[in-house]
């Protein structure tokens, strides 16, 4: 049986009661105006689309994946989260909204400049270790993992949240998902020309990406 220290013990006891306090830590900066969640919205969008449209090296096009929207129910919650200041997933039995029983999440720290950014393409940046075998029914790995999420076609709904620490002047970027994505044997999204099976046409933002 595999022993761990008091003190790595205590440690995670302490973590997981953060997430269900309301404690927050020390920041220098935190929230996202509305700019900053055009921002990521966006980013995450023109992923979606570079998928979608068969333009990511190695990777098939999508037929259905949608478009993102931003939800404020859940970036509050994200927002939340983010403002503890700790590189951690939130515990999954609190991942749901008033619209959605299951949340997905991505996380983030680190202390490169414009964190949002950064974030997003760290995990977008997972595809170079995604076998594209898995698109038809997804296989859970944790390196892959926030990829597969910012791709997942059936999730419609963003919201994200940041803080900074005021103490080692590390970034969070926590984001949420809804519906949740990841659910092994599903298809991460369904191979085809991009946007040839959307219920109700295409997103005029983002051309091959569902409404």
């Amino acid at each position: 049986m595999t022993m761990f220290p008091v003190s790595a013990v205590l440690g995670i006891l302490v973590a997981s009661q953060l997430f269900l306090d309301g404690w927050s830590c020390r920041m220098s900066e935190h929230g996202l105006d509305k700019d900053s969640k055009a921002k990521i919205l966006d980013i995450h969008n023109k992923f979606r689309q570079k998928v979608a449209k068969g333009q990511e090296k190695g990777q098939p096009p999508a037929s259905n994946m949608k478009e993102l929207h931003w939800d404020e129910e859940i970036a509050a919650k994200a927002q939340k989260t983010a403002e503890k200041c700790i590189f951690q997933h939130t515990p999954k039995d609190q991942l749901m909204s008033s619209k959605y029983i299951k949340l997905g999440e991505n996380v983030y720290a680190g202390s490169y400049p414009d964190p949002l950014s950064t974030a997003a393409s760290d995990w977008y940046g997972e595809v170079t270790d995604v076998n594209p075998s898995i698109v038809k029914s997804y296989v859970s790995q944790w390196e892959t993992g926030h990829y597969t999420q910012m791709l997942w076609a059936e999730t419609e709904a963003l919201g994200c949240g940041y803080a900074k620490s005021a103490d080692d002047g590390d970034s969070y970027v926590f984001c949420l998902y809804g519906p949740s994505g990841n659910y092994p044997g599903e298809p991460i999204y369904k191979q085809g020309t991009a946007g040839s099976d959307c219920k109700n046409g295409q997103s005029s933002l983002y051309p091959g990406l569902c409404k």
